[in-house]
């Protein structure tokens, strides 16, 4: 298995085990590193990216704590094999492509609306930090293995709106667009978790009875610069998908919670 050519930026203020982890991570989501391999050994990793064993250990531990690796006394670390539908609320990337192609699923979108500039609810404009009532919508149903599992509403700043709205195929990653055309990845974000009951147009969305149990999140996002640049509201069927929440008592975590509010763009 090969380390990925990306240094650690030593300029930034995200430590460096965090770094150290999304790299790791990005090999294993886009299936370069496949179920069952054994990652590069400490020392192979720390030669070649300059890093402790101490920050090494601290990156592993959390691609542990995330369902995507294995550590194994005496063997090394490999790749978890895959797992029943499961969503990491702690994930920093968009809702589920990760996790879901990191474990062969299938999902598919249905793109209600895609807006560049429009109005935004004030849960919206106040998440992001915005100066004014506009900005981008993106309203989508999604599928996993064709079952309807979740219905979700992003909503992005303008200037970031217009650089990655419309999607040219519906059930491409928001968030890989916003990597590869805006050059905006997560750092860190917040999310908000409440169970809910379906009212009507939720109902016939998920194909549910009215009234019937959702879990509801509300998310905002921020990059590494700690500018605001994604929130979204997401309705999710839990008979379709399970939650996993990991604790952790790292000293790094305040880096992660308070974001700078930024203007309407960038």
């Amino acid at each position: 298995m090969q380390l990925p050519s990306t240094q650690i930026d030593r300029q930034s203020p995200v430590p460096y085990y965090f770094q150290l982890s999304e790299l790791l991570e990005a090999e294993i989501v886009s299936g370069r590193w496949k179920p069952g391999a054994r990652l590069p050994a400490e020392p192979e990793i720390s030669k070649r990216l300059g890093l402790s064993r101490t920050t090494i250990r601290q990156a592993l531990g959390r691609l542990e704590q995330r369902g995507l690796v294995q550590r194994r006394k005496g063997q090394g670390t490999f790749v978890a094999e895959s797992e029943p539908r499961t969503w990491l609320l702690q994930s920093s990337g968009g809702f589920f492509e990760e996790e879901f192609g990191r474990m062969g699923r299938l999902v598919r979108s249905e793109v209600l609306r895609s807006t560049v500039r429009g109005p935004l609810p004030p849960w919206a404009t106040s998440a992001l930090g915005l100066a004014g009532p506009e900005g981008g919508t993106l309203e989508r149903v999604r599928s996993v293995d064709g079952l309807v599992a979740m219905y979700v509403v992003n909503h992005l700043p303008p200037g970031l709106a217009e650089q990655v709205l419309p999607l040219d195929d519906p059930n491409e990653s928001l968030y890989q667009r916003l990597k590869d055309r805006a050059d905006t990845e997560t750092a860190g974000g917040r999310r908000m978790l409440e169970a809910v009951r379906a009212q009507e147009r939720l109902a016939m969305l998920l194909e549910l009875p009215v009234g019937a149990p959702l879990i509801f999140v509300e998310s905002v996002s921020w990059d590494r610069n700690l500018r605001l640049f994604d929130c979204y509201q997401a309705w999710l069927r839990s008979d379709r998908m399970r939650i996993d929440v990991s604790v952790s008592s790292s000293p790094f975590t305040h880096q992660f919670v308070t974001p700078k509010i930024a203007g309407a763009t960038r």
